[in-house]
């Protein structure tokens, strides 16, 4: 079985930040909810790159499936150490919110920046796309 290099790619990324998540240490300071942002990224724009390549019928909601993808990881998350340590739910509010903020960055630029344009369907029937030229002066 042939795996794309993108696949490869995302799960060669994954796969080091699993391998560093033991070596972490969380506080409220901003270099932690810079990581939160950045995890949130990473899961929502490789969410949305997976829903382009092998989900082809969900192309036109692929940065809405990222996006929520993380968001359901990141509620989860939330919840297990919430009820872990309940002395701490502010912390882990900002923790989500990060995250939640990195998952739309992540989503939101994988689709309009990393892959191809796609047609939409309006609702009369018809198919369109827009392309954006600029000519500096």
């Amino acid at each position: 079985m042939k795996i794309d290099k993108y696949f490869r790619k995302s799960l060669s990324i994954f796969t080091l930040c699993l391998a560093c998540m033991n070596s972490l240490s969380a506080n409220n300071s901003f270099t932690s909810e810079m990581s939160h942002v950045g995890g949130g990224m990473l899961i929502g724009g490789i969410t949305t790159g997976i829903v382009d390549r092998y989900f082809p019928q969900y192309r036109e909601e692929r940065a809405w499936i990222g996006f929520w993808t993380n968001a359901a990881i990141a509620a989860v998350l939330f919840g297990i150490e919430t009820a872990q340590d309940r002395d701490d739910v502010s912390g882990e509010l900002l923790d989500l919110g990060c995250n939640l903020v990195g998952g739309a960055i992540g989503a939101y630029t994988t689709d309009k920046f990393f892959l191809a344009p796609i047609l939409h369907k309006a609702p009369d029937g018809s198919h369109n796309f827009g392309i954006k030229a600029i000519h500096r002066f």
